[in-house]
């Protein structure tokens, strides 16, 4: 008697084995191997691998200061508070330093957010003319190296005496920062309808009313984010810093002198407290976006109705818009202008000392950088994202996906430092000071830029399409390489964009881990510093230009993927 055995496949449809057999004989290659690594057991290698990339990469050189200090408290102590000759000159050094990278962070916060309460909302809510390229031109100086910002905004505003200080490091700061606010602020106006905004002009309600009772409240998370954002970026900030610091010490050029003189337990200590500092601030942007109200019960109808008056409202624009371009688009592009500057080809091309192959190096150890950066952070960001999204973990994915944020908020000098002792030769001793060093400081800080976009992607897909293909009994894999794939590639693509643009503009880790290797920001500071303006110039124009192409491509991956 034929006995024939039968089974029931993971979709619980029933099949007679013998014919499975041969069915799965006559696959392609392809899809049989498709089958063979969608097994569990693969799939949850995967996921261990990626988290301990996580966890060694991005989370580990954090975890290894604070760590570094503790081990190091007699140390700290010896040269920071009790120096034999200095006394405690060391940490009045050290606070003064936070002073001003704290006053500086929330000054040019503050006037980011005044600026960008107007400019926010005529990108989002009104039409004309040059919007796009307006918008763009907002969004180009967080690709730009801020070295190459920096020095263009102490051109400008040499001009007219401002000499290097606290006042210029300030309007420096203003120039970078105010993106991240415009930016958040933008993301969430153009996710909200505007249907009570126009039920309540309907109803009578004045402009200035309708903006503080229910365009404000629906801007508060942008706010806060970018808000927190840009004074975290501010606090950070090295390489225009250092062009535009003059005799002022911030906290990040202090670290990097530290690091210079091989003053690693106050080092150290710095980089702690701005990491502790940054820390606390990510954290707080959840708290703050659910318990921070705005006044929105009050009217006060006299004096709302003067204020939403048309030639008032054309008036705030317009002064929004002259300081908008005064302020910050034309100092952080003015160097453009000097582009056919006296001696600028000369000393570039035609004094002895090579200049040009100095920046060609540069340039190549840059797109090297870059390049390779994408690679790694695409090989372990798109399954860190199918993490995020896909796994039901709990709490876990809560935690991973909070702590994901981190490199962005912390000063990339203190993480540069940071990874520095974890990986050099005071720590795990794998690397010393140069080319993979700068590469793997370059993985950690851009890795959430990859993985965001993916995240973002994946969150708004069709799920039914997978789950269709699977029930149809294609494997996994299968539905990964011919559904999600596909899909997903907008995402993809912004974040390798995202991922280049800010590993080719970072300063201030790059020179902490650097040794002998020379990126363009960096060697556009040395320039600077050495005087020979019109080759750091040159230098500037090239990264601006190659800047706005990528950002100009990102922009329009964005618009053909409809995000």
């Amino acid at each position: 008697m034929e006995i024939k055995t039968y089974k029931k496949n993971k979709n619980g449809i029933q099949y007679l084995e013998e014919n499975y057999i041969d069915e799965e004989l006559r696959l392609p290659i392809s899809l049989r191997v498709d089958r063979f690594f969608s097994k569990p057991i693969y799939r949850r290698g995967l996921d261990g691998i990626v988290i301990i990339f996580f966890l060694l990469v991005i989370i580990g050189p954090v975890i290894n200061i604070f760590s570094t200090i503790l081990l190091n408290i007699p140390a700290i102590s010896q040269d920071v508070f009790n120096d034999e000759l200095l006394g405690n000159l060391q940490w009045l050094n050290i606070l003064r330093s936070l002073g001003y990278s704290f006053t500086i962070a929330a000054i040019a916060v503050g006037i980011d957010i005044i600026i960008a309460f107007p400019i926010s909302i005529i990108l989002t809510r009104y039409n004309f003319k040059g919007k796009k390229i307006l918008d763009a031109l907002v969004d180009l100086p967080m690709a730009v190296p801020t070295s190459a910002l920096g020095f263009s905004v102490l051109l400008f505003w040499g001009i007219f005496g401002i000499e290097p200080g606290f006042t210029l490091i300030l309007f420096g700061h203003v120039v970078f920062t105010f993106p991240y606010i415009v930016r958040n602020m933008k993301i969430v106006l153009e996710k909200t309808s505007t249907l009570y905004e126009d039920a309540a002009r309907t109803l009578g309600a004045p402009g200035f009313t309708v903006f503080r009772t229910i365009t404000l409240p629906m801007m508060k998370e942008g706010l806060i984010a970018g808000a927190i954002l840009a004074f975290t970026r501010s606090l950070g900030e090295t390489g225009a810093t250092i062009i535009l610091s003059g005799l002022v010490e911030t906290a990040p050029i202090m670290i990097v002198g530290f690091r210079r003189q091989l003053e690693i337990p106050s080092a150290s200590l710095l980089a702690g407290i701005l990491i502790a500092i940054s820390l606390l601030l990510l954290f707080s942007i959840k708290f703050l976006t659910r318990k921070v109200g705005f006044p929105v019960k009050s009217v006060w109808p006299r004096i709302e109705r003067f204020l939403s008056r048309k030639n008032l409202k054309y008036l705030r624009d317009i002064i929004a818009l002259v300081i908008l371009l005064t302020f910050i688009l034309v100092p952080a592009f003015y160097i453009i202008f000097e582009l056919f500057g006296e001696n600028l080809i000369g000393e570039m091309f035609l004094e002895q000392d090579y200049k040009w192959a100095y920046l060609y190096t540069s340039f190549i150890y840059s797109i090297e950088v870059g390049a390779l950066a994408v690679f790694i952070n695409l090989i372990f960001g798109m399954p860190f994202a199918f993490i995020i999204t896909k796994r039901k973990w709990g709490r876990i994915i809560t935690v991973l996906d909070t702590i994901l944020d981190i490199p962005i908020a912390i000063p990339s000098a203190a993480l540069g430092f940071a990874t520095f002792l974890f990986w050099g030769p005071a720590g795990i001793g794998l690397f010393q000071s140069g080319f993979l060093m700068i590469l793997f400081v370059h993985v950690a800080f851009t890795f959430p830029y990859m993985v965001r976009p993916i995240i973002g992607v994946l969150e708004t897909s069709n799920k039914g399409v997978e789950e269709a293909a699977r029930t149809l009994g294609a494997s996994n894999l299968t539905v990964f390489r011919k559904i999600t794939l596909p899909n997903i590639k907008q995402g993809i693509i912004a974040g390798c964009i995202m991922v280049f643009t800010r590993s080719l503009g970072e300063t201030g880790a790059t020179i902490v881990v650097m040794g002998n290797i020379r990126t363009v920001p960096v060697l556009i500071v040395d320039w600077v510093e050495a005087n020979a303006f019109p080759s750091a110039i040159f230098a500037s124009i090239i990264v601006i230009i190659f800047s706005a192409f990528l950002i100009f491509t990102l922009r329009t991956i964005k618009k053909k993927g409809g995000n």
